[in-house]
């Protein structure tokens, strides 16, 4: 019984790595998109099943201190079309994580960095700890400045241009 439970924690520890480094979905259309990690997590490869094309990110901001990188989909932009951040901790104190949204266009059938909105009197400088409220359709960000937290809120408006709300 002891040697079961063991080897069922092996397996469910190898699953949660595994699941660090590789994710796969589908979209609306059926196809579906596999996303890896490469060249030592400064690459992603997104493999399309429809278009049979993969598409190359390099570049991506990996962590200096080589904290755990992680993917997860979500509908960022509220489209009904599945995105995908990487996102880790910080590089200080890991009190937040630092993400990266990647759109779906569907026009293109790739995926587009969203860029973070330089002007717009936001708390945080970058996207951390992002959540997505579904009934809202708004994306939160929550960062540390010192002593204090603080949180934006960002909504796409009629144009699909993200506006911070809050």
């Amino acid at each position: 019984m002891q040697n079961h439970f063991l080897l069922l924690c092996f397996l469910l520890c190898f699953t949660v790595s595994n699941s660090q480094t590789k994710i796969s979905f589908k979209q609306k259309d059926q196809s579906t998109v596999e996303i890896n990690f490469a060249n030592n997590f400064s690459t992603l490869e997104i493999k399309n099943s429809q278009t049979k094309k993969t598409q190359i990110i390099n570049n991506i901001e990996a962590s200096v201190t080589g904290k755990e990188s992680h993917l997860e989909t979500a509908d960022y932009n509220f489209d009904g079309h599945p995105d995908f951040t990487y996102y880790h901790s910080d590089d200080g104190m890991g009190v937040y994580s630092i993400y990266q949204i990647f759109i779906f266009n569907s026009k293109t059938k790739n995926f587009e960095l969203l860029k973070f909105p330089e002007s717009s009197n936001a708390k945080c400088d970058m996207f951390c700890d992002v959540k997505v409220d579904k009934t809202k359709k708004t994306l939160s960000s929550s960062c540390r400045g010192g002593a204090r937290w603080h949180t934006d809120v960002w909504k796409f408006d009629k144009n699909k241009k993200l506006i911070l709300v809050k």
